[in-house]
């Protein structure tokens, strides 16, 4: 008789070449580590990039493409270009983010205990280089000129570099992967002057918590930090 375990096996399930080319690319998007106006390298670099054929690379890009996330542009000065997330937001409608809001709710569950940790442990093992480097994106975040998709980078830029300076591959590996499947989410969150600078003055508390090396209090500011976005996603949906 089979044991009962091996029915919780998953199938296998066939995966191209051009479904790891548009997971990375696509997460670079999300993440906004490509930015929007910015032109991708053409489909022969990609494909010396990846190591892969330039059909694996164009079929990547044709997927992005019906996504709504790049734009191939004709002319002397065409190519293809990342389009601005945020201002696409008008596109996706609440009830798609309800319709997957167990999901969301669960990984912002996660984000409450993984974010928390990795600044406790940035607070120990940021470099004084590391500091600065967060310092500098926490400061550009506050300026009046910085519009809702600057605003979205420079976020994600922070949490993801404050689980960089943890110094543990894992937590920076899971604050990763939580930020791509949120961040849809949260562009659809509103976006002013009162709400930028809100979320200004909770980094720079969090800043002033790693450059004193306190790790309690950088832990227990990150947990407000990311409670609060749980608390108003979960409004907005809900």
């Amino acid at each position: 008789m089979v044991s009962p375990f091996f029915a919780q096996f998953k199938e296998v399930t066939p995966k191209r070449v051009s479904d790891f080319i548009l997971e990375q690319l696509e997460e670079a998007i999300i993440l906004k580590e490509v930015l929007p106006e910015e032109q991708l390298p053409p489909e022969r670099e990609l494909a010396t990039l990846f190591k892969a054929s330039r059909l694996a690379v164009r079929e990547a890009i044709a997927e992005l493409e019906q996504k709504g996330l790049i734009e191939r542009r004709l002319g002397a000065k065409g190519g293809t270009f990342v389009l601005p997330l945020t201002a696409k937001t008008h596109q996706r409608t609440i009830q798609q983010i309800a319709d997957n809001w167990t999901q969301t709710k669960e990984l912002l569950e996660y984000r409450s205990v993984i974010e928390p940790e990795a600044a406790r442990l940035a607070a120990a093992r940021i470099t004084p280089e590391h500091l600065a480097y967060v310092r500098d994106l926490v400061e550009k975040s506050s300026g009046e000129d910085c519009n809702r998709e600057m605003f979205r980078s420079l976020d994600v830029k922070f949490h993801l570099e404050i689980a960089r300076a943890s110094g543990n591959s894992f937590f920076e590996s899971a604050v990763r992967l939580i930020r791509t499947k949120i961040n849809p989410g949260l562009d659809l969150m509103p976006y002013n002057r009162e709400i930028q600078l809100a979320s200004y003055e909770q980094h720079r508390v969090l800043i002033e918590a790693l450059a004193e090396r306190d790790g309690d209090k950088a832990s227990k500011t990150m947990h407000m930090h990311v409670h609060k976005t749980l608390a108003k996603l979960s409004q907005f949906v809900e």
